[in-house]
């Protein structure tokens, strides 16, 4: 009797609440924080970085993946397979290899758009090159899944319906696959999230903005964890309710990607989170004396009525066409400053940061 009530198709049974609610709450947060991101740019920097327009395509990709997500869910995914209409199988099942699909690119785009914001913050060879490395392995393995997603069976019409004659890849060599994948993803996220750390302390900055810096550098730590819990999800693959068991392993993989997003973002909206922290009395206002992530370009003698406290929104008292603050830098000096000009006439330096 125990076995004949396990085997019982439940019409009631659905998880599907467990992917769509957290991945909407991050997936809506994770647009705000790029919406946020893109405007701090475009007003306080005049311009877009690379790892900017990375980050403008990855979030559309993330966002059309979730409602891909959703739509599956509508034709049954989450349910059990016994209590639905084979026609919805089959529309569910397609969405949720579109699904899949989008979240290769949208994954790729992420960890591109991270390790490029780092390539602006140094010019040892060392760190450019472990840049350069991670950038190379992701192209590499966001490409080889796009080739086991197309090529593990033949016609690729089985991932959504029952066909005759199907060739499929030895399942064990994917999983392996998948396995040493991992690892390399985890080490990526862990490399990715502690490198800031040399740029932390670089920093003539109060240890409470160093700690808020730090925070908010180092949330891609987050990612890494949802790194190493999708691992626990490879021995399940192929096996339980073809349409419920997929949902936990979706959503781990979800979350990877929208957190990668919400981790690559806040950090470039540091200058207006310090505000806020200033005028709730967390962050006390200082003497600036270098700014935040400039390059490691010296910078001239100011006047010295320069040399003030800073202002309520982390920037010194701009004077002529002189301006500091935590996210650019530009020094226009006028003929009028001789003492920083050669005999050849105006001179003009600038830095330019997160």
């Amino acid at each position: 009797m125990a076995s004949e009530a396990a085997v019982t198709p439940d019409p009631d049974s659905n998880n599907s609440g467990l992917y769509l609610i957290p991945v909407g709450i991050l997936s809506a947060i994770a647009l705000v924080l790029v919406v946020l991101r893109i405007w701090t740019r475009v007003t306080r920097t005049r311009r877009l970085y690379l790892d900017d327009w990375l980050i403008l395509i990855a979030e559309p990709l993330s966002l059309t993946n979730f409602c891909l997500g959703a739509a599956a869910v509508s034709y049954g995914w989450g349910r059990q397979l016994l209590t639905l209409d084979p026609a919805d199988v089959v529309q569910s099942r397609k969405l949720q290899f579109a699904l899949q699909t989008t979240w290769i690119f949208t994954l790729c785009f992420v960890r591109l758009s991270v390790a490029c914001s780092l390539l602006r913050f140094g010019t040892e060879k060392w760190w450019k090159w472990t840049l350069y490395v991670i950038i190379g392995l992701q192209i590499l393995i966001s490409s080889s899944y796009v080739m086991i997603q197309f090529g593990q069976c033949r016609p690729v019409s089985i991932n959504w319906e029952q066909v005759p004659n199907v060739e499929c890849w030895d399942v064990n060599a994917i999983i392996d696959y998948g396995w040493a994948i991992a690892g390399v993803y985890v080490t990526m996220d862990l490399v990715l999230s502690l490198m800031p750390i040399k740029l932390i302390r670089s920093l003539h900055r109060s240890t409470s903005e160093k700690i808020l810096i730090g925070i908010l550098m180092a949330l891609g730590l987050l990612a890494t964890g949802v790194a190493c819990g999708k691992m626990t999800t490879f021995d399940d693959f192929g096996k339980g309710d073809p349409m419920q068991a997929t949902i936990r392993a979706s959503l781990l993989a979800k979350l990877e990607e929208v957190v990668g997003i919400i981790a690559t973002s806040l950090p470039c909206l540091k200058s207006p989170a310090e505000q806020a922290l200033r005028k709730l009395g967390i962050v006390k206002e200082h003497q600036l004396t270098t700014p935040s992530f400039v390059n490691s370009v010296p910078l001239p003698n100011l006047p010295m009525d320069h040399a003030a406290r800073s202002d309520s929104d982390g920037s010194l008292p701009t004077k002529g066409d002189i301006r500091v603050d935590s996210v650019s830098v530009s020094v226009q000096l006028g003929s009028s400053h001789s003492n920083t000009h050669s005999s050849n006439g105006p001179r003009k330096e600038g830095w330019e940061a997160v």
